[in-house]
């Protein structure tokens, strides 16, 4: 950020490399739209550009671009009156590399759309711990940051939706 501040060029270059994916996967999810995810992860770095000056460090710049990310995502979705309707495999490229049966492909696609299914049935704010904890990677601190709430109650939700989860996959599991 130091460099950043500086209007190092190169500085914003390695944040896109480290962060676009992640943020505008994210965005993606939280929109439903992988277009308007771009969209909005575009907006992300072209606010911390525009306020580099101003921005002062008071928790992760991870965290930081997930929070705006997220603002700018549900005002996206307010606008356009969508909900998160699936959470897009985030194992397909390691699946793509894999030979395997079409029985295995089959069971495997299946699986993936009941786990999709049962995430998207989560009430909101317990997907969207989940999908920043698990999907994303985020701390308890870094998700309690974003979505402005104790990292007490992100443990409590993630608790929640893993057990939810276990509920209503039980069946693939026995």
């Amino acid at each position: 950020m130091r460099r950043l501040r500086e209007a190092d060029p190169h500085a914003l270059d390695e944040l896109l490399e480290r962060y676009w994916g992640p943020v505008a996967a994210y965005a993606g999810r939280v929109t439903g739209d992988e277009e308007a995810g771009e969209d909005v992860a575009q907006e992300v770095f072209l606010r911390l550009w525009q306020q580099r000056i101003e921005w002062r460090p008071v928790g992760s710049l991870r965290a930081f671009l997930y929070s705006v990310a997220r603002h700018l995502s549900l005002n996206q979705s307010k606008r356009r009156w969508r909900e998160v309707s699936h959470l897009p495999s985030y194992r397909a490229e390691l699946e793509r590399r894999r030979p395997v049966t079409p029985s295995q492909s089959t069971e495997r696609s299946e699986i993936r759309l009941a786990v999709d299914r049962a995430v998207a049935a989560l009430p909101a704010r317990r997907r969207e711990v989940f999908i920043l904890a698990r999907v994303h990677e985020l701390s308890y601190k870094e998700i309690a940051e974003v979505m402005r709430i104790s990292p007490q109650t992100v443990a409590n939700q993630l608790s929640a939706a893993v057990a939810e989860l276990r509920g209503a996959l039980r069946y693939l599991m026995g």
